[in-house]
């Protein structure tokens, strides 16, 4: 008898502890899952602004495609549109790529920094994109470059995604947005206006002290 209620004992013990482990893997997925909405509507958000404007830009071919006038050209001008936004797209591909492989159901804190790529030398629309990452009080550094490169076969471009950095200080720039958001220290990043010329801004999406936060930073150093 003894042994009987001892086995059941035990046997609640493990029940209890797989419902345990179970409710909180659930939760991890929940939280994750709105993570990663927050940072579709994020960037998503940001996509259509940049549509807006390039319209607003062009007020005739505007006013032409309220009148539902010059379809050839509406499409053209869409196309264009499309591509001076689609490094939101990238931003939020990798982003997410990086959420899911690195801080999957992790709490420790870290910074994924998303910008257009410093070394930009294609001439098309669309922009290339740089976006680092790394876990607080860590050194490996986790990078996704995308950029353009002609095939001459295809006679086209295609995107190509790689870890190349592109005598890009991507260490020194980590290290300015880490002190700024993990412990407040004054340089040239902020997420405020300065009221002066930035020479660039990052769109971050980050876990500081167990919160999770997006939000864009400037930087005012002289030197992207």
């Amino acid at each position: 008898m003894r042994e009987t209620h001892r086995l059941y004992k035990i046997l609640f013990y493990v029940f209890s502890c797989f419902v345990m482990l179970y409710s909180s893997s659930i939760k991890a997925q929940n939280k994750n899952e709105k993570i990663l909405k927050k940072v579709t509507k994020y960037f998503g958000e940001l996509e259509k602004e940049g549509i807006q404007a390039c319209i607003h830009n062009e007020p005739e071919v505007a006013k032409a495609i309220k009148q539902g006038k010059y379809e050839k050209k509406y499409d053209i001008f869409m196309d264009g549109c499309n591509e001076s936004v689609s490094h939101y797209g990238l931003f939020e591909t990798d982003t997410k790529h990086l959420l899911t492989t690195l801080y999957n159901n992790k709490d420790s804190d870290f910074i994924i920094i998303n910008m257009i790529n410093p070394k930009d030398r294609s001439t098309l629309i669309s922009k290339s994109t740089f976006t680092f990452s790394r876990k607080k009080n860590e050194k490996e550094l986790y990078i996704i470059n995308n950029h353009y490169e002609y095939n001459e076969e295809k006679k086209k471009y295609e995107l190509i995604k790689d870890s190349s950095i592109s005598n890009f200080n991507v260490e020194e720039k980590m290290k300015l947005i880490e002190d700024y958001l993990y412990y407040k220290k004054e340089n040239s990043i902020s997420d405020k206006s300065r009221n002066k010329p930035y020479s660039g801004s990052y769109y971050v999406v980050a876990r500081i002290n167990g919160k999770f936060l997006i939000k864009e930073v400037l930087d005012y150093s002289s030197e992207n």
